[in-house]
């Protein structure tokens, strides 16, 4: 029986309706069957043999109604009028059910009310007022139909910006770039396009896209489109199985009368969103879940999900999943019709957050110049939510922050790396961007930037702060600071245990064992009230909270576990599973022991000996922030932007860091650098780890880093090698740390450098940035090969020339890089010169021509190809008209070879072949 609003309206006004409507019954009755809506047998039914009275009647008639189902009811609903009409009298008017489009109107309300604008991306301080059409700062997207699974290695943090490097919107691999405006109509058409998947890490806009998708939808009445909203953070919460219907009918309570119709025939008008899909806790089986179609079966929620993905449920549909980039791979490929990715802001659309966000266009403009001139802030900026934090951090922060500081080393980005350094190239008017790091001044790194957001958020944005000096709250942050250690502990555990569990929701009870108050209102005047947030459409009841960024919560955790380490306790001591728990007392002896055993600094070198151990062991790449904010707060004279949460023997700590000045030391302790020395030469960490290294060096203010990065800099530059001795000593994993905050280049030329396979491999994370890739030189043998396909197969590649020349490839290497090459197409430049590839790499060569339409120049000096190997290249030749180019000088051909080249090239237009004996 299809229950819709008609079928409710009956049930629900069924005492209104035999009050008003039972001296009519014989007349509805009898209009009833003559318009087929009731049946011989219902009438008798009725009227029960004619002793029951009209009351009686009325109410089997409602029965019978309300058993016929939705038809029969909405024709008792239109024959009321004519009863009513030919009576001549005047009946109670009982409400008609509201219309299919008054419950749709309704729903327009209520998710336009929950997904409106919202001021938490704002600087609290005197925030001007602004149209709803200027809270959104456009962001930038790519859009592709289909994608391919790539295994994720890398921190998100890595990924930040890789698309605004120069021209890379350009790239294949990035798709087309389009605006919201587009997606949005796109999203909205009837028909739709099937499963969308909007990929972006995370504070990337990912929520904020949906938000404004939502939103603008709700203020369109013309739209023929119906959005359902979900998040995977709510569907965390069932834990029983349910059925769609029930799911939604729970959710959207004022669509339950029309959600019959709703998921009737017409299902291409449903617009499905699925936001947080890296959330979801429960396990996606695509290939051994049960097929279901029926929306009324209960199922377990992962079946669900799986079955809406693949089109079982609710065939038809539009369907948006929104998901971090490491949980893109849940979804089986061929399901994906669009691959949409959120890029972030560009450098514009930076200036204009600023702007915007900030108390007034000064105060903006002061930012984005302070931001601008600091490539790491300015890349970690194109994320939206990172521009909040730094704009709190700058807006309140320490005041150390409004002196200058050396950014990291950078160049002119209108040339390539080795040009750009070359002493004799063209004079550049100096920029701030393009100061080099200085030792004598102290670098700006993005722990302090977090560490002046935290003491911003606790001095200045707290409960009950008053608005009152602003030099006189900053006197005051060290007894605020010290007051708020309870609280910011019990942060500090919690997400320092989410980060080793890899979990980021959190229930009462994990705030309970955290020790933090479940007060709302107690904590909100403290600290969570800009970090957590707790679900406000929860499906059930059941509180949970979240960290309102991945990298707040990473800070957090680097905070507890400095703190905790620094104060001679073990940060490891309470995140043991329970079962291997000890008693407090045996704990608190242990401890006591150990710091006689070992001293404080011992005790504090095995702890952070076991962070870095940690992280190496888990090379997925999600410790990686977190080390790097521990990095820096192991340097005294960047906690004392929180004095007062650290206590002051932690924060001087001389003995500890052998220390004879009186100032809080400007590095991490020795012990510490050394312990990331060590690991920078780990032959068990992959490239993008070792190169995270290099960021932690960094973060520790390692002196020794800028001098190595002068270095790196005359290597690019193509020193004669007599000025460069110590080259062997140097890690390539610096280079690519160099070249990540190093935006805008488009060559990469290592010739002659000694770059080995394994150096190529610690390069691999920036690989796929550049244009040119001149490598010559070099032993690259087929293991590099392998490297340099990595590199090609990653979908953000936008390498166009690869130039490869005398580098021992032979025709191993040849196979490799073809193969690859198949269904690469960016390269259009191909020099192979002096690898020895024979008649063998030849025919790998061939096999590609036939099926490469990208390839325009190809280079084959010097490589003992024979009459053979030319044939083989002319056969290919024939079925390829892309190539233009083909130089085959000093190969083995005879005087015959060489004439059929010549021959072969007069029948090509579009080709020339350079040959000779």
């Amino acid at each position: 029986m299809a229950v819709g609003p008609f079928s409710e309206q009956v049930r629900e006004s069924r005492v209104e309706l035999v009050d008003a409507w039972s001296k009519h019954v014989t007349s509805l009755l009898d209009l009833l069957f003559q318009d087929g809506a009731v049946t011989e047998e219902d009438v008798s039914l009725v009227r029960g043999g004619g002793g029951l009275g009209d009351r009686d009647r009325m109410r089997n008639l409602l029965d019978v109604l309300y058993g016929r189902g939705e038809d029969a009811c909405c024709a008792f609903y239109k024959v009321m009028p004519r009863v009513q009409t030919a009576s001549g009298t005047e009946t109670p008017n009982i409400s008609r059910p509201p219309s299919l489009q008054e419950h749709l109107q309704r729903h327009r309300e209520v998710l336009g009310k929950e997904h409106g604008p919202k001021n938490s991306g704002s600087i609290k301080a005197k925030a001007p007022d602004r149209s709803k059409a200027k809270s959104y700062t456009d962001i930038t997207l790519s859009k592709r139909p289909g994608y391919e699974v790539h295994l994720q290695h890398q921190h998100e943090a890595a990924m930040v910006g890789e698309f605004f490097r120069g021209h890379a919107q350009e790239s294949q691999g990035q798709g087309e770039i389009c605006v919201f405006r587009e997606m949005y109509q796109s999203l909205l058409a009837v028909p739709g396009d099937g499963l969308t998947l909007l990929s972006g890490v995370a504070g990337s806009g990912k929520t904020t896209v949906v938000r404004r998708l939502v939103h603008e939808w709700s203020s369109q009445k013309d739209s023929k489109k119906i959005i359902l909203s979900l998040s995977f953070r709510e569907l965390n919460l069932l834990t029983e199985p349910d059925s769609l219907r029930g799911l939604l009918s729970m959710h959207y309570s004022h669509l339950k009368p029309v959600l019959t119709e709703i998921m009737g025939d017409k299902l291409d008008r449903l617009l499905l969103i699925l936001d947080g899909l890296d959330e979801f806790c429960f396990p996606l089986d695509f290939t051994r879940t049960p097929k279901c179609s029926d929306p009324e079966r209960a199922m377990p929620v992962g079946a669900m999900v799986v079955n809406l993905l693949k089109g079982n449920l609710l065939p038809g549909i539009s369907i948006l999943l929104t998901s971090r980039p490491h949980a893109v791979s849940k979804v089986p490929p061929e399901l994906v019709n669009v691959f949409c990715s959120v890029l972030g802001f560009s450098p514009a659309q930076q200036q204009e957050y600023f702007r915007h966000n900030c108390s007034s266009v000064q105060a903006g403009a002061q930012v984005w110049d302070y931001v601008s001139t600091h490539k790491p802030l300015q890349l970690m900026c194109h994320v939206p939510a990172f521009c909040w934090i730094v704009s709190t951090a700058l807006y309140n922060g320490s005041p150390g922050l409004t002196q200058p500081s050396a950014p990291v080393p950078a160049v002119d980005n209108s040339k390539s790396v080795s040009e750009s350094v070359t002493p004799s190239a063209p004079c550049i008017p100096t920029e701030p961007s393009a100061v080099l790091i200085s030792s004598s001044v102290k670098t700006l790194t993005i722990t302090d930037i977090y560490c002046c957001f935290l003491k911003s958020i606790l001095v200045f944005h707290g409960e009950g702060r008053e608005e009152g000096s602003r030099w006189r709250l900053l006197q005051d942050a060290p007894r605020i600071l010290q007051g708020s250690r309870p609280v910011l502990r019990g942060l500090g555990v919690l997400a320092f245990q989410g980060l080793l569990e890899r979990r980021f929701l959190f229930d009462c009870s994990d705030l309970d064992r955290a020790g933090l108050s479940l007060d709302r209102a107690d904590v909100s005047q403290v600290f969570l009230v800009e970090i957590l947030k707790e679900d406000s459409t929860s499906l059930t009841l059941e509180k949970n909270f979240y960290f309102i960024h991945t990298s707040v919560q990473e800070f957090l955790a680097a905070v507890y576990f400095v703190y905790e380490s620094l104060s001679g306790s073990d940060p490891f001591a309470g995140q043991q599973p329970h079962a291997f728990k000890l008693p407090p007392s045996l704990q608190r002896l242990m401890t006591s022991m150990s710091k006689k055993l070992l001293g404080a600094r011992g005790l504090l070198k095995r702890h952070v000996k076991k962070a870095l151990l940690w992280s190496e062991q888990n090379q997925s790449g999600h410790m990686d922030l977190f080390c790097r904010f521990v990095s820096g707060l192991m340097v005294p004279r960047t906690r004392l932007t929180l004095d007062g949460l650290f206590p002051r023997t932690a924060c001087l700590a001389g003995s500890l860091f052998r220390s004879s000045s009186s100032a809080a030391p400007s590095a991490a302790p020795p012990f510490y650098l050394s312990l990331l020395h060590s690991q920078l030469q780990s032959c068990s960490l992959c490239p993008e780890r070792q190169v995270n290294v290099c960021h932690c060096l960094y973060e520790a203010q390692d002196s020794g880093l800028s001098q190595r990065l002068q270095s790196w800099l005359q290597v690019l530059a193509q020193t004669p090698r007599s000025e460069r001795s110590s080259l062997e000593k140097r890690d390539w994993s610096e280079l690519a740390f160099l070249l990540q905050l190093s935006p805008d280049l488009d060559t990469l030329k290592l010739d002659a450098q000694g770059l080995d396979a394994e150096g190529l491999r610690r390069l691999l994370p920036v690989l796929p940035l550049f244009r040119t890739l001149s490598l010559g030189q070099n032993p690259l043998g087929p293991e590099g090969a392998a490297v340099l396909s990595k590199a090609l197969k990653t979908p953000a590649c936008r390498v166009e020339k690869l130039w490869v020349v005398k580098t021992g490839l032979g025709c191993e290497g040849v196979r490799i890089l073809s193969d690859t090459l198949k269904d690469n197409r960016t390269v259009v430049d191909l020099r192979m010169a002096i690898n020895d590839i024979s008649d063998g790499g030849a025919r790998h060569l061939a096999d590609l021509l036939k099926t490469n339409c990208a390839l325009k120049d190809i280079r084959l000096r010097d490589n003992q190809i024979t009459d053979k190997g030319a044939e083989l290249l002319m056969d290919a030749l024939t079925e390829n008209s892309t190539l233009q180019y083909l130089w085959l000088f000093d190969n083995k051909f005879t005087k015959d070879g060489v004439k059929k080249l010549k021959e072969f090239s007069m029948t090509r237009a579009n080709l020339e072949i350079k040959v000779c004996v």
